[in-house]
């Protein structure tokens, strides 16, 4: 029984953050481009989807953790995470390396107005979220030279993983070619269970707590 709803568990979160995304794109009524920039945006996507994965594949999920041992749950949310900051930090290359094979803008002059339209909310809104990524890939990196509690730290990572998710899925929200009325349901649908998650696991264990004591 714990085998079969192992899988029932994992085959959820695999239908959920990539079948699911990947229908929507191709079901979806979107201009097609090259297979260059095809590529990069489903390799975008599925990479986003699988960052708000995070908040299902890891303690916030209790249910799972009965499932499986923690060292594999953890083994799991390293994985997405290096794969998602991978992708997420080279997205703004994926937006310039198209125009090396066009005469269009040069590939220069497209970075620079990237990084400098800040009269666009869309533009802003990923500028912060990509300074918050580095801070919590370096965070996460140098963890134990912290000399942080481990609760500590995992609840700074946690907050901080909160505000980058809100940010980064207002910026899909707005500026995402891909981004329509369903894609937007499906983000806004799981940002708002995982935020649900983290209040859970946070805030109402700590006021538990403190009526306990």
């Amino acid at each position: 029984m714990k085998i079969r709803s192992y899988i029932i568990k994992f085959s959820v979160l695999i239908i959920t953050f990539i079948i699911v995304p990947l229908f929507l794109y191709f079901s979806g009524n979107f201009q097609r481009r090259t297979n260059l920039m095809e590529t990069l945006s489903i390799v975008t996507i599925l990479a986003f989807s699988l960052l708000l994965s995070q908040f299902f594949t890891s303690r916030l999920n209790y249910k799972l953790m009965k499932q499986i041992r923690m060292v594999n749950i953890l083994a799991i949310h390293r994985f997405i995470g290096y794969f998602f900051i991978s992708v997420i930090l080279l997205h703004p290359f994926f937006i310039i390396i198209p125009k090396f094979f066009d005469n269009g803008v040069t590939p220069t002059d497209a970075f620079i107005r990237l990084i400098t339209t800040f009269s666009s909310t869309g533009v802003i809104l990923g500028i912060i979220a990509y300074a918050i990524m580095l801070i919590l890939m370096i965070t996460a990196f140098f963890r134990f030279k912290m000399h942080l509690k481990y609760k500590t730290w995992r609840r700074f990572h946690g907050y901080l993983t909160l505000l980058f998710v809100a940010i980064a899925t207002w910026h899909v929200i707005n500026m995402g070619r891909h981004s329509n009325n369903s894609f937007s349901l499906f983000y806004l649908l799981v940002v708002v269970i995982g935020i649900y998650y983290v209040i859970r696991k946070y805030l109402f264990k700590t006021k538990k707590n403190e009526k306990r004591h």
